[in-house]
């Protein structure tokens, strides 16, 4: 009985100093996550256009709201991403979370990356970074991408490096 109590003790002192480090929690919401939004971050992450468009139907379509593009085809959703390498160096995805319903997937993440000058190229590039909220709709075929849609602010990442957000908003801190 002595050595049960001591196994149930030790296992309940493990726990708790796993959820006082977050490790638990953050484990649980890795897993919540789905394995296309893991592969996309990670596409994302080492800048594999290959890989992203891999993760599309033939047909999806790759919208990134804040920029007003739309890349479809496997083509058009690698070429945004070699796009983006070209204009945003260290480019990274943190996916916060991420949930499921049908083929239908919600993610929120933070975008990070620097400057390249590639937002405006009459200027030199401001080699000041960003780091703005998103939130990701994804719909499903199967189990590969038919739509992709990113919604962020992209005053925020022009205030950020530096460079002129329009004449309607503040200027940055």
């Amino acid at each position: 009985m002595k050595k049960i109590r001591n196994v149930v003790v030790g296992g309940v002192v493990a726990v708790l100093a796993a959820l006082t480090s977050g490790s638990v929690a953050q484990a649980q919401v890795s897993q919540r996550i789905p394995h296309v939004v893991k592969a996309w971050a990670d596409a994302w992450n080492t800048g594999d256009a290959a890989k992203m468009a891999s993760l599309f139907t033939d047909d999806g379509t790759y919208q990134d709201n804040a920029f007003q593009v739309a890349m479809s085809g496997q083509k058009g959703v690698a070429n945004w991403v070699e796009i983006t390498e070209r204009s945003i160096r260290n480019a990274h995805v943190d996916v916060q979370d991420a949930f499921r319903s049908g083929d239908r997937i919600a993610v929120r993440w933070t975008f990070s990356g620097t400057d390249t000058g590639a937002f405006d190229k009459t200027r030199p590039a401001t080699g000041k970074s960003f780091r703005v909220p998103v939130s990701t709709l994804i719909d499903l075929r199967g189990e590969r991408i038919r739509q992709l849609t990113d919604y962020y602010n992209l005053a925020d990442v022009l205030r950020q490096v530096g460079l002129p957000a329009g004449p309607w908003t503040p200027p940055g801190s």
